[in-house]
């Protein structure tokens, strides 16, 4: 049996997808228009795969899903932080097929387009979030403007048995497009969130 290594990743995390405000996956419901495309950047505030330091490190991924996720045949893709030494890249590529919930979309996908290290700028300000990343996302978050008043309506998602956070501040995007290694989407004005996360194990 392969040894387990200590791991823990606490954060924030910014995502965002081609579904309506909301996300029908977190209620256990297809996708909104059949299929889904979207993605989300963890940033690691305080974090170590077994003695490797990972406090400040940026991880994410982006995904085309031809139907609800868990049914597979997904493509996906990795961004890291480039300033990443060989030894958290090393670290970094152990956890994406081994620990959740990175595991889960590593496990579904039937292409992998594999780990891209690159400039990850992350501005964290709850739903009103940005990422960029120069030549490959734009992600912007916003939130959801109730269509009777024109005022903004917060919504917090509390889901115990959520895979990727427990809780998700849920908002819209103001702007997601995404482009690299023929992965390629823009879903500006549709699911946004924000989350603080806690992945740890053994």
């Amino acid at each position: 049996m392969a040894e387990q290594v200590s791991y823990l990743l606490k954060g924030f995390s910014v995502g965002g997808c081609s579904c309506d405000w909301g996300c029908p996956c977190n209620f256990e419901a297809p996708p909104t228009t059949g299929f889904c495309e979207g993605g989300g950047i963890w940033q690691i505030d305080q974090g170590h795969y077994g003695e490797v330091k990972l406090d400040g490190l940026r991880l994410g991924l982006a995904a085309r899903s031809p139907a609800a996720l868990h049914l597979g045949n997904v493509t996906l893709l990795i961004v890291a932080d480039e300033k990443a030494d060989a030894r958290k890249r090393q670290a970094i590529e152990a956890i994406v097929p081994s620990i959740p919930p990175f595991s889960i979309f590593y496990s579904l996908a039937s292409t992998f387009l594999g780990f891209h290290y690159v400039p990850i700028d992350m501005k964290l300000e709850g739903i009103r979030s940005r990422v960029t990343i120069p030549g490959t996302l734009e992600l912007t978050l916003a939130p959801m403007i109730n269509p009777v008043t024109g005022e903004e309506e917060p919504a917090t998602l509390t889901k115990p048995k959520g895979f990727t956070a427990k809780v998700q501040e849920l908002c819209a995007t103001a702007v997601l497009r995404f482009s690299r290694a023929g992965l390629s989407y823009d879903h500006s004005g549709k699911y946004g969130e924000f989350c603080p996360f806690e992945y740890k194990g053994p």
